[in-house]
């Protein structure tokens, strides 16, 4: 079902400073809800809300990584990617869900989980 230009309006604004790879790929997963589009999403946002962020940006980024020493992050920058995975992909986080979320790979599999897609 294609996007209307009010939901695509919402999803540029809650993507604002990502690439443009980053949102068209979060327009693409908005109509077509095909998971794979999580891989270019994620290192995206991380990339924009990343505290310390990668000399290389996130091209050698790999799912064993860990978010806060080897990305970047910071705990306010893990705050804006829950609520940009709230705002675009349309999911409700509780903290308490994210305990156990250290690595790039958690992250991933903890979202395809919110999805009922498990691991993959």
């Amino acid at each position: 079902m294609p996007v209307s230009e009010e939901r695509t309006q919402e999803i540029t604004k809650s993507l604002k400073r990502c690439s443009e790879e980053t949102v068209a790929a979060a327009l693409r997963f908005e109509e077509t809800k095909n998971l794979d589009e999580l891989d270019v999403i994620i290192p995206g946002v991380l990339a924009r809300d990343a505290a310390n962020p990668r000399p290389d940006g996130m091209a050698s980024v790999t799912d064993d990584m860990k978010l806060i020493e080897d990305i970047g992050m910071d705990s306010f920058g893990m705050i804006e990617v829950v609520m940009t995975a709230e705002e675009v992909l349309g999911l409700t986080i509780a903290n308490e869900e994210l305990s156990g979320i250290v690595t790039l790979g958690d992250l991933k599999k903890f979202l395809r989980a919110k999805f009922g897609a498990g691991a993959s």
